[in-house]
């Protein structure tokens, strides 16, 4: 049986970024990693998980801080994930025996998880080409002069880039994102967005506009619209 991440530990993820302020783009280059921890379970049945499910989680996390340049201490880390398991619990002091022995088990825990992923941390994410793509779009509908910073508020491009943004956060626990090129999922979610929120495409028609901003094919941006959609299957 393939291993994916459960409901739980997505919400896990979800929580423990929050709880550390962690923004967007760490969050979700955990989750990806995590993620692909699970493909290594799910491709090594034979063999006996080497990570307990939260540590494994956290050290993801952890990872991600370094990886995006959002570091976090260990120590605080340690300390979310102690919190989110004994909730009615403090946080570890320092000098506590207990966090001294998490410690010592994240630092091997994330020298093993290196070793699983490969030293493969690098995530490119929709995020970012959402936001590109966004800002072009509003410059060909000015017919090339570039837009004002306080245009990119507009209420109807704010509408489309959070529902583009949301869709791309779901894209990333519907593990698309090492499925499908970013900037092409990127695409999608803001083409999804555009048609819930009743707007236009800015171009003649969906080819033209999967050419300009996916730069692929219409018929590959639909197939990647359909898989984003049949996901996710949620009303925003």
């Amino acid at each position: 049986m393939t291993r994916v991440p459960t409901a739980s530990e997505l919400r896990y993820l979800r929580k423990a970024s929050s709880m550390l302020e962690l923004p967007t783009s760490t969050w979700a280059t955990g989750t990806v990693l995590f993620r692909r921890y699970c493909n290594y379970q799910s491709a090594n049945k034979d063999k006996t998980d080497p990570l307990p499910s939260q540590i494994s989680m956290m050290v993801c996390l952890y990872l991600a801080t370094k990886v995006t340049e959002e570091p976090r201490k260990q120590r605080d880390i340690i300390n979310i994930g102690y919190k989110i398991a004994n909730p009615e619990s403090t946080f570890l002091p320092i000098t506590s025996t207990t966090l001294g022995a998490l410690r010592t088990t994240m630092t091997q825990a994330e020298l093993v998880m290196m070793r699983i992923l490969g030293f493969e941390f690098n995530v490119e994410l929709p995020h970012t080409w959402i936001a590109s793509i966004l800002y072009g779009m509003t410059w060909w509908e000015r017919n090339g002069e570039p837009p004002e910073d306080t245009e990119l508020v507009d209420v109807r491009l704010k509408n489309i880039a959070k529902c583009a943004w949301m869709m791309a956060n779901f894209s990333v626990e519907a593990g698309l994102v090492d499925q499908v090129p970013a900037r092409i999922l990127g695409a999608a979610c803001i083409a999804i967005s555009i048609q819930r929120c009743k707007e236009k495409l800015p171009a003649s028609d969906y080819d033209e506009w999967a050419d300009i901003w996916a730069k692929t094919s219409g018929k590959k941006l639909r197939a990647v619209q359909e898989l984003l959609e049949s996901s996710i299957n949620v009303e925003l």
